[in-house]
């Protein structure tokens, strides 16, 4: 079977059509949103790449974002203090509950963790093993897995329940929520209805293959988003498997409607 590289780029799949800022600018504006996003928040941050982006995309915005794992928090704390108190970030997990869970993390693998197990036996993690990006699913690291029991707290206990320190955001809202949590997204979500009543913009990494064991399926999100007043928007972009073609995961955005935002 032909390599990615020696294939010709179908339509769809050139940059032109994948683009996270204009996408995300163009639901929050179609969700009634004047000029640009102001207050995001970011669930799963790893070491702060979204959060960076968003703060440079954006000069008047403020980003909180949340990560569990003890080492990529430490450099999200890092990149977060650069933004001159733009940027804020809590070591907590985000669930459908405060509590407590068991992470699984790697030792020898820094940029993965997932509050659902790995499965080194899924098709795409066979195909793609020793590729960059996939090391985290090879059986030599098998050995150092690990899990750490971690606080979580649902985003309705931390931004209507009183657990934020900036309060206005209960108030306010927000503008774009982004959430990638390799694979426990939707219970990310099922602990939001609050926040996400006052929620302009979902962005939420779906995984597809089952690398995090049996994937939820879509029409959950689908439905769960529904019912929260949003409506599809954009695939901001997809994630292939490198022989097939097959989509592994993607950056799905939805928006609330202009009529149903927030004033």
């Amino acid at each position: 079977m032909a390599q990615f590289s020696d294939l010709p780029t179908p339509r769809g799949l050139d940059p032109l059509y994948f683009d996270r800022r204009r996408s995300l600018e163009g639901a929050f504006r179609w969700s009634g949103g004047l000029g640009d996003p102001r207050r995001c928040v970011d669930v799963g941050a790893n070491i702060g790449q979204t959060m960076n982006a968003f703060l440079e995309w954006w000069p008047s915005a403020t980003c909180i974002s949340f990560e569990p794992e003890p080492r990529s928090y430490g450099e999200l704390e890092r990149q977060a203090a650069k933004w001159n108190g733009r940027a804020s970030c809590r070591n907590v997990g985000v669930a459908s509950s405060s509590g407590e869970l068991s992470l699984l993390i790697n030792e020898r693998f820094l940029p993965g963790s997932s509050f659902r197990s790995f499965n080194r036996e899924a098709d795409t993690a066979m195909a793609n093993t020793g590729l960059r990006g996939w090391t985290y699913f090879d059986r030599e690291f098998e050995d150092s897995d690990r899990t750490l029991q971690v606080p979580t707290v649902s985003l309705d206990d931390h931004f209507n329940g009183g657990l934020e320190p900036d309060c206005s955001w209960a108030g306010d809202g927000v503008d774009v929520l982004k959430s990638d949590a390799n694979g426990f997204d939707i219970e990310v979500l099922r602990g939001a209805t609050a926040t996400l009543a006052k929620t302009r913009v979902v962005l939420v990494e779906w995984q597809f293959d089952d690398v995090y064991g049996p994937p939820t399926r879509i029409e959950h999100l689908d439905r769960l988003l529904a019912e929260s007043g949003f409506r599809f928007w954009d695939v901001a972009h997809i994630y292939k498997e490198l022989t097939t073609l097959r989509t592994l995961w993607a950056d799905l955005v939805y928006a609330r409607p202009h009529d149903d935002a927030l004033r």
